[in-house]
């Protein structure tokens, strides 16, 4: 698992969970492999800003199997990082932490979604409550990874896999909160909340 702490003390007692590829920024079948590929969804950073405004601690949880499989170069991982921490950070946000799990889907280690490690890690560090806090993804797999640790899963539906309704169907979809922006969602999480 790789760790990256932007600072180890929060700033209030509000987290959330945030997947990357395909909730921040759009996903490729290749992976995202380089900063030039690398493209935020339209109200991606305004959701950030929305969202350090009202004191939530973001904290990003990544499958990034692509270091593994030898289709993405560790300078550029890192270059991507950074970039994005950059850009957030320019429009007026925040990331608190972000966990990611380099491994190859056939390791079977524990930090890969659905597997619940690198959510763990991230609660060992931070001691947020797992059963009030939101995980927000785009994949079965972030759903599953959220109920695996105990917190609440939501599902951006923003494309049209065909391997998700046949999952979903499997895992009880009414009980399943689905939005097609990140914007949408944070805001139906954070709405009634006052801020710190």
């Amino acid at each position: 698992m790789l760790t990256w702490i932007n600072t180890p003390t929060p700033k209030s007692d509000r987290f959330l969970l945030l997947d990357r590829d395909g909730v921040l920024n759009s996903d490729r079948e290749d992976s995202v492999k380089n900063w030039q590929e690398y493209q935020f969804f339209p109200e991606a950073l305004e959701s950030m800003n929305w969202l350090n405004r009202r004191g939530v601690n973001v904290i990003l949880v990544s499958n990034q199997s692509g270091l593994a499989r030898g289709v993405m170069g560790w300078e550029d991982f890192w270059t991507i990082h950074e970039r994005m921490v950059r850009a957030i950070r320019d429009a007026g946000g925040e990331l608190l932490a972000a966990f990611y799990c380099p491994h190859h889907p056939d390791e079977g280690c524990v930090c890969r979604k659905p597997a619940p490690g690198m959510i763990r890690a991230a609660h060992q560090l931070y001691g947020f409550p797992l059963e009030t806090t939101y995980m927000i993804g785009d994949r079965v797999t972030d759903l599953l990874a959220a109920e695996n640790a105990g917190c609440r899963g939501i599902l951006l539906d923003r494309s049209s896999r065909d391997e998700e309704p046949a999952v979903l169907q499997a895992s009880k979809p009414e009980a399943i909160q689905r939005f097609h922006t990140l914007s949408e969602a944070v805001q139906a999480i954070f709405r009634e909340q006052p801020g710190p």
